[in-house]
C-alpha cells in the first residue's frame, strides 16, 4: 500500500514525506506559484521609466501606492536611486474587506474620519521609517484607487458607490504628512483611480501606436484597453479572490484549481469531486474548498467578460489584435499564465503575449513624481480614456454567466 504524506492529498514533490511518498496514481508535480515561485511561465519587465533617469531634480521622492488591502512606499535619493522601502496592511481593514464594505463605513462622519485619519497615519508612517534610514524626502506622490483617495481626503465616497457611480474629485489633491508635501495621482473614474492613471504612465500605452491591455488584479480588478489614440478602462468585481487568504495566494488558487481540472478532481462547473466536496482537497501547503474555488470562478468570469466587453466597445474583431498585456502587481508577477489560460482568465489568443510589469503603480508614480510636464500628460490621458461601466453593458451579463465555465475562452 503506498504511503500517504503526512498533510497532503495530492503529492507536490516537496521532499517532506517519508521515501515513496506519494499516491497510488503517482500524481506529479503541481506547479505553484507560492510552492515554487522560481517558475513562472511569462516574461518578467520593469516598468521603471527610462524617461525619469537624468531628470530628478536633486531632491529626495518618497513614492506610495495606496492599497485597499496594503499600503506600499519608495524612497528615492536625489539621485534617482532608490534607497528605502515600506509595506504595511492598510489600517482601514477594519471597516471593511473591499471598497464597498467601507464606503457604507463612511456613511458615518465618524467612521469617515476615522479612515482618514489611518491612512494620513500610515503614509506618515512610512516617512518617519525613511527617516530613520537616513532620508529626508521632500515630496511625496500618491496613487490609489478612487475610493482610497476620497478616504485620504476625507472626501464622501457615497457618490462611488451608488448609480450613477459619479466621482467629483478625480483631479491632483494636495495635503502635508509629517511636514512634507503630498500630492494624489489624477483618477479616471469611481471604479478606475490614480493607480490605474500611473500604470498606463508606467506602461506607456498613452503612447504607443500598438493596442495593449493593462490587467491590474487585487482586492479591485481594473482592465485598460487602447492605445495613443483612445483608452478604455473599467473596473470588476474581483473582491478578495486574487487577493488570496488563509493559506493561499491568488495565484495559487489559479494555478492549483487548473491542476486538478486536469487530475478530473474538479470539472469545468467548478464542482470538486464528491470525495473532496465537504471537507476540500489539501495540495502541499494549501487546503483548498469548495467555497474558495466558488470565489475564483466569479471574480475570474468577471474579468473575463470585462475583457471581451472591452474588445468589443474598442472595436476589434477578436482579442488577437492586443499586442501585449501587462499584468500588473504581485498576482501577476506570480501567474502562471498557461493556467489562467487554462481556466479562462485570459482569453486564450493573448497566450505569450503576456509581461508581468510588478507594481505599475508605483513606477507611474515614480514618473510623475520625476518626469517632464506629467501633469500636462496625465490630463491629456484623462481626456482621452473613456470608462465603461460594465453593467450597463448589453452583452457582458451574457458574457460572465458564459465566463463561469472553467474552460478556455
Amino acid at each position: 500500500m503506498a504511503y500517504r504524506g503526512n498533510r497532503c492529498q495530492v503529492c507536490t514533490g516537496c521532499g517532506r514525506c517519508a521515501p515513496g511518498g506519494s499516491l497510488e496514481n503517482e500524481m506529479k508535480v503541481v506547479t505553484s506559484s507560492f510552492l515554487l515561485p522560481e517558475r513562472m511561465d511569462l516574461q518578467q519587465e520593469s516598468v521603471r521609466p527610462q524617461e525619469a533617469a537624468g531628470q530628478y531634480p536633486g531632491r529626495e521622492l518618497a513614492i506610495a501606492d495606496l492599497g485597499t488591502t496594503t499600503i506600499a512606499m519608495e524612497w528615492y535619493d536625489g539621485r534617482g536611486k532608490k534607497q528605502g522601502e515600506y509595506v504595511c496592511a492598510n489600517p482601514q481593514r477594519i471597516f471593511g474587506a473591499d471598497v464597498i464594505s467601507r464606503i457604507q463605513a463612511a456613511e458615518n462622519p465618524m467612521m469617515r474620519r476615522q479612515m482618514q485619519q489611518l491612512a494620513q497615519r500610515a503614509l506618515s508612517e512610512g516617512i518617519a521609517c525613511f527617516r530613520q534610514q537616513g532620508g529626508h524626502p521632500e515630496k511625496l506622490v500618491i496613487a490609489g484607487n478612487t475610493t482610497m483617495l476620497y478616504l485620504l481626503m476625507g472626501h464622501d465616497p457615497a457618490p462611488l458607490g451608488t448609480a450613477p457611480f459619479t466621482a467629483e474629485y478625480l483631479n491632483q489633491e494636495r495635503l502635508t504628512l509629517e511636514g512634507v508635501e503630498a500630492v494624489t495621482l489624477p483618477g479616471l473614474s469611481a471604479f478606475v483611480g490614480g493607480d490605474i492613471a500611473a500604470g498606463i504612465l508606467a506602461c506607456e500605452m498613452d503612447r504607443r501606436e500598438e493596442i495593449t491591455l493593462l490587467v491590474d488584479l487585487g482586492t479591485n480588478g481594473e482592465l485598460v484597453l487602447g492605445n495613443r489614440e483612445k483608452l478604455l478602462c473599467c473596473g470588476t468585481a474581483a473582491g478578495p479572490a486574487f487577493e488570496g487568504g488563509g493559506d493561499i495566494w491568488g495565484a495559487d488558487i489559479i494555478a492549483l484549481t487548473a491542476r486538478l481540472l486536469e487530475l478530473g478532481l474538479a470539472d469545468e462547473t467548478g464542482l470538486l469531486e464528491e470525495t473532496y466536496f465537504e471537507q476540500g482537497i489539501t495540495i502541499g501547503d494549501v487546503h483548498i474548498t469548495q467555497d474558495r474555488i466558488r470565489q475564483m470562478q466569479t471574480a475570474k468570469a468577471a474579468v473575463c467578460a470585462g475583457i471581451k466587453t472591452l474588445v468589443s466597445a474598442y472595436g476589434l474583431t477578436g482579442p488577437e489584435q492586443i499586442s501585449r498585456v501587462w499584468l500588473a502587481g504581485g498576482f501577476g508577477y506570480f501567474l502562471d499564465v498557461q493556467a489562467a489560460v487554462t481556466l479562462g482568465l485570459l482569453p486564450q489568443n493573448l497566450e505569450g503575449r503576456v509581461t508581468a510589469v510588478g507594481n505599475a503603480a508605483l513606477a507611474g508614480a515614480l514618473l510623475y513624481g520625476t518626469g517632464t510636464d506629467m501633469e500636462g500628460r496625465i490630463r491629456l490621458l484623462c481626456q482621452r480614456t473613456q470608462a465603461l461601466n460594465l453593467a450597463g453593458q448589453q452583452d457582458f451579463g451574457t458574457d460572465f454567466v458564459e465566463a463561469m465555465y472553467l474552460r478556455r475562452a
